[in-house]
């Protein structure tokens, strides 16, 4: 087991707060691996030391599958890349997030950085309720039409698409 002398600084900071939002999910026993992850089904925490943050994140979609030639795969990047895009998954709302493809889960997820300088346990709860909320409403209503507009199959909305407004114009 690593020393406290050898974590990265902010790694017992970012395990408290992602602790104190697991028990708000009945998660009692809840620590961050030796890579600074933790998952929990549908969402999930690291620790970014880079950024001094704890990075949420939230699944939206699966990627490819294994047996999947790659061509495929270049085309989910495609994807990857128009989600970020901010004239193509910026137009549609993101709760100061942004999407993250895990090539080794081959999922899609929305994240968003928690600053542990800044981050309150109530903070960090309310923007993974956010996060989360985002996510499902990615999954089931925008999620394919940034897929489409990545492969040239429909345009971006011409304004911004929110939960208020989630068809959007085009």
């Amino acid at each position: 087991m690593a020393t406290s002398d050898s974590m990265p600084p902010g790694r017992d900071q970012a395990e408290r707060l992602m602790q104190s939002y697991a028990r708000r999910q009945n998660i009692y026993d809840a620590t961050l691996d030796a890579n600074g992850d933790v998952a929990f089904g549908a969402f999930g925490f690291r620790h970014d030391p880079d950024k001094d943050a704890l990075v949420g994140r939230a699944f939206v979609a699966k990627a490819w599958l294994p047996e999947d030639p790659p061509e495929y795969q270049d085309a989910y990047r495609k994807v990857a890349r128009a989600l970020n895009d901010p004239y193509v998954g910026g137009m549609f709302e993101q709760g100061g997030g942004y999407f993250h493809l895990d090539e080794d889960k081959r999922m899609y997820f929305l994240q968003k950085d928690f600053p542990l300088s800044q981050t309150t346990p109530n903070d960090l709860a309310e923007g993974m309720d956010l996060l989360q909320d985002l996510a499902a409403t990615w999954t089931v209503r925008w999620f394919v039409r940034v897929a489409n507009v990545a492969h040239g199959r429909a345009e971006p909305p011409v304004r911004p698409v929110t939960r208020d407004d989630p068809e959007g114009t085009y």
